[in-house]
C-alpha cells in the first residue's frame, strides 16, 4: 500500500512535468500546426462566438505582450486531464505501476484525439479535457467537482453542452439504480438510451431545419463506420457484462453510444467524427474493464500503440506541417 501511494505521488509529478514540457514542445511548433490553427487560433485574444464557446476562443488564442500562449495552455490542460483519466482507470483495475502508467501516458498524448486537439481542434480539445476531468470526478462520486468541470466544458465549445448533459445525467441515473439488479439496469438503461436517441434525433432535426445549417461532410479520413461499430459493440456488451453499467464513467459512454448516431443521421458528419474522437480514449479504457489484470495490461499497451501507429499512418503528423 505504501509503495502504491508513493507511485501515485510520483505519477502526479510526472503528469505535471510532462504537461509542461509537452506544452512547450507543441507551442514551439516542432510538431506543426493544423489548418484550423492557421485559420484562427494563431490570432490574438479573439472574442468570437456566443456564450457557449467564447471563453474557448479567449483561452485558445490567449496572447500576453505579443506572446501567444493559447496553444501552451490548451496542451497543458489536455495533458493534465489525459494523465488523470488514464491513471484513474489503471488504479481502478488495480494494475497500477509507475512504469506502466508512464508508458501508456506518453503514448496516449501522441495519438489522434490529443495531438489533433493541441493545435487544430483546440476549443474542442479544451471541452474534451474538462469532460475527462468530469468523468474522473464522477468515478470518484464527487458530484460538485463533476458539475464544476462540466460547467467549464460548456463554455469552451458547444460540444461541452452535450457532454454536460450526458455526464450529469449518467451520474444521477447511476445513483438512482445503484441498488438495482443487473437485469433492471439493463432494461431501464436500454429504454433510456433509446429515448435519448429519439429525442436527440428530432431535436437536431429541428435545429438543422430552423436555418442553422450545420450539416457537413467528413474532412480527410472517414471514421464514421468505426465509431458506429464501437458504439454498437459497447451497447451490445452491456447486455452481458454488468461492469459496463456499474458506474457513471461507463454509463456516460453507454448513453453516448445511443445519442451520438443522431448527429450522423442528421447529416452532422464532421461533428459526429469529432465527438467520437473526444470519447475514443475513454472508450479504449472502458473496454479494458472486461479483462483480467494481465490481459488488461496487454490490451491497453497494444491498443494505444496501434492507435499511435494509425495516427502516423493516416498522415496526422504530416498534415500538421
Amino acid at each position: 500500500m505504501l509503495r502504491i501511494k508513493r507511485n501515485i505521488n510520483l505519477s502526479t509529478i510526472v503528469i505535471f512535468m510532462v504537461s509542461v514540457i509537452f506544452s512547450l514542445i507543441i507551442g514551439s511548433g516542432l510538431y506543426g500546426y493544423g489548418s484550423d490553427f492557421y485559420a484562427a487560433y494563431y490570432m490574438s485574444n479573439l472574442n468570437w462566438g456566443g456564450i457557449f464557446d467564447r471563453l474557448g476562443w479567449i483561452v485558445s488564442t490567449l496572447t500576453i505582450n505579443e506572446f501567444h500562449i493559447g496553444v501552451h495552455v490548451v496542451t497543458f490542460f489536455l495533458c493534465i486531464s489525459a494523465g488523470y483519466l488514464i491513471r484513474e482507470h489503471i488504479m481502478f483495475k488495480e494494475t497500477y505501476s509507475l512504469i506502466f502508467f508512464v508508458l501508456i501516458y506518453l503514448t496516449a498524448i501522441h495519438t489522434w484525439p490529443i495531438i489533433m486537439s493541441t493545435s487544430n481542434a483546440m476549443r474542442q480539445g479544451l471541452a474534451m479535457s474538462f469532460a475527462f476531468m468530469a468523468l474522473v470526478s464522477g468515478s470518484r462520486k464527487n458530484l460538485y467537482a463533476t458539475i464544476f468541470f462540466c460547467f467549464l466544458a460548456t463554455f469552451m465549445h458547444k460540444t461541452g453542452i452535450f457532454f454536460f448533459a450526458i455526464i450529469i445525467f449518467s451520474y444521477v441515473m447511476n445513483n438512482l439504480l445503484a441498488n438495482s439488479s443487473f437485469f433492471t439496469k439493463v432494461v431501464v438503461n436500454s429504454l433510456i438510451g433509446v429515448l435519448l436517441f429519439i429525442f436527440s434525433y428530432f431535436f437536431l432535426k429541428v435545429i438543422t431545419l430552423s436555418g442553422d445549417d450545420v450539416s457537413s461532410r467528413i474532412i480527410g479520413g472517414d471514421f464514421r463506420a468505426v465509431f458506429i461499430f464501437i458504439g454498437f459493440v459497447y451497447i451490445s456488451l452491456a447486455f452481458f457484462y454488468k461492469n459496463l453499467l456499474n458506474n457513471s464513467f461507463n454509463l456516460s459512454l453507454y448513453y453516448f453510444s445511443f445519442v451520438a448516431p443522431a448527429f450522423l443521421m442528421n447529416g452532422l458528419n464532421w461533428q459526429y467524427e469529432r465527438l467520437g474522437m473526444m470519447m475514443l480514449i475513454p472508450y479504449i479504457l472502458s473496454f479494458g474493464i472486461l479483462l483480467n489484470r494481465s490481459s488488461y495490461q496487454i490490451y491497453i499497451i497494444s491498443t494505444f500503440f496501434a492507435l499511435l501507429f494509425l495516427t502516423f499512418f493516416t498522415g496526422m503528423y504530416a498534415s500538421f506541417e
